[in-house]
């Protein structure tokens, strides 16, 4: 059974939702059908206020503009994805009130972006989706991601980027450091925050065997 089906069963408005996003987003090996599952079922959980008709429908759109990560447009993608949900959401039965919560939501939730969500749906969304950059879920990702881009898996004499400046464009490992160890303090809902903590202990779990398997200290970052 697809992962979307009991979200998408929420509301008859959400399968016209996924239908226009299927249509024009670009899947990639960290951005699918199952990506999306595991952002709308986090949105609900730390926006427990917020309905969860709106929440799976942030999650849906918020990458419904996805450029690769090494795209010079990279930075803007979320914009472009607020802008798209701003036109067509509501001719898929949102209000344009709801649009615009939906799209804020989205706008925000990037993290090259860099922007702070201000209202529950937009932290809830921002907060679910950096979840799923951490922990296994978050190796299998990056991983996923450095192979798409041709990445080498780690640099081969300093792989932890301890005399050098991390660089995630050519090195898979130097996205641990660049990016994912510095999520944990991001986050904004409660929920979030619980749960960042113990996918991070995963995350430096996995880089302490790693440090072993290539008989090295483990990175101090």
């Amino acid at each position: 059974m697809n992962a979307l089906a009991p979200l998408l069963a929420l509301d008859a408005r959400l399968d016209r939702v996924w239908a226009w996003v299927q249509a024009q987003m670009r899947p990639d090996a960290a951005h699918d059908d199952a990506h999306l599952a595991r952002v709308a079922r986090w949105t609900i959980r730390c926006a427990p206020d917020v309905p969860p008709v709106l929440a799976v429908a942030a999650a849906l759109t918020h990458d419904v503009v996805n450029l690769p990560k090494n795209h010079p447009q990279r930075t803007q993608a979320s914009e472009l994805s607020a802008q798209a949900v701003l036109v067509h959401l509501p001719a898929l039965g949102f209000t344009p009130q709801d649009a615009d919560a939906i799209a804020q939501a989205v706008r925000d939730h990037s993290y090259s972006r860099g922007a702070t969500p201000t209202t529950p749906l937009g932290m809830a969304l921002q907060d679910a989706d950096r979840l799923d950059a951490l922990g296994a879920l978050g190796v299998l990702r990056v991983a996923g991601v450095g192979g798409q881009l041709g990445r080498a898996m780690l640099h081969p004499e300093d792989p932890w980027a301890q005399d050098r400046t991390p660089d995630d464009l050519a090195y898979t490992v130097d996205h641990f450091f660049t990016k994912l160890l510095r999520l944990d303090g991001t986050f904004l809902t409660p929920a979030g925050q619980a749960e960042a903590r113990r996918r991070t202990l995963t995350m430096r779990a996995f880089l302490a065997e790693l440090a072993s398997e290539l008989e090295i200290a483990p990175p101090e970052h």
